[in-house]
């Protein structure tokens, strides 16, 4: 395997649930908090030298822990895709004050459970634009909302935006079965899309040869330029080892030559969030 410096653009790291920082029942159970340490110490043992951290939705809206462990290890945390509320009439000024938070990188929109219709019913329109205003990359995880998706990014062209997981949900019985529109998203060339699932979805183990042709289909459309690997651990750690998830984009895929993984793995992130 080819050595260079690989960033993942989607992991957690969180608290435990306690009274001044109480988690947020409305966001996704992913188990036992892991500490930023933790997170660090594991990544570094995979092959990765910096992460983005992507604040867990089990926080709510509170990015404190995230911001202050990227300022503890500013060389390792490259920043932080932080929670934000996008519902009320004072968007724009809330927004700015979000951004203004050191190390504060993006947004990112979870659109599950009670959030769910978010896209649909027209609640992020301001937020969508107040982003592209102030050119602030917009990370959304909308399960088979590819199409809706598309046509928002279409509606804003200024604003980034960086698609989670595919739109896939690891729970489904037939997660591709949306495919379609994950592929249509390359239309909009605004969008990049993360290729932080694959794992999760083969259900089949390293090199997840079952799901291969799928990635194959995403580089095809989006090219290199415009897809970011991810590992999302450690929910991950249901499906494989972090390592495995590093070397399934490093080493596992044929149809990838050293130029295509070095963006995939790297710098095709630092290009969307504006550090490349």
């Amino acid at each position: 395997m080819e050595q260079y410096d690989i960033i993942d653009s989607h992991v957690h790291y969180w608290e435990p649930d306690r009274p001044d920082r109480p988690w947020n029942r409305d966001g996704a159970d992913i188990g036992a908090p892991l500490s930023a340490e933790e997170l660090l110490r594991d990544a570094a043992a995979a092959g990765v030298s910096r992460v983005l951290q992507v604040t867990p939705s089990i926080m709510g809206f509170d990015n404190r822990y995230s911001i202050e462990a990227a300022q503890l290890y500013p060389e390792r945390i490259i920043g932080v895709i932080g929670r934000f509320d996008p519902t009320g009439d004072d968007v724009a000024s809330r927004l700015a004050a979000f951004l203004a938070q050191p190390g504060m990188l993006g947004a990112r929109i979870t659109l599950i459970k009670r959030w769910e219709r978010w896209l649909a019913d027209g609640v992020l329109e301001t937020f969508l634009a107040e982003a592209g205003r102030l050119r602030m990359p917009v990370q959304v995880y909308a399960p088979n909302q590819g199409a809706l998706l598309r046509e928002a990014a279409k509606r804003h062209p200024q604003t980034t935006f960086l698609v989670d997981h595919m739109t896939l949900r690891h729970s489904d019985p037939a997660p591709f079965q949306h495919w379609d529109e994950v592929l249509m998203l390359a239309d909009a060339p605004n969008v990049y899309v993360k290729v932080s699932y694959f794992p999760e979805v083969a259900r089949s183990a390293y090199p997840f040869k079952n799901v291969q042709r799928y990635f194959e289909g995403l580089f095809e459309r989006f090219g290199p330029d415009r897809l970011i690997w991810g590992s999302n651990y450690p929910p991950s750690r249901s499906a494989c080892t972090y390592k495995e998830s590093v070397d399934f984009v490093a080493d596992a895929l044929p149809f990838l030559q050293t130029a295509d993984r070095r963006k995939i793995l790297g710098s095709t992130l630092l290009r969307a969030l504006g550090l490349h």
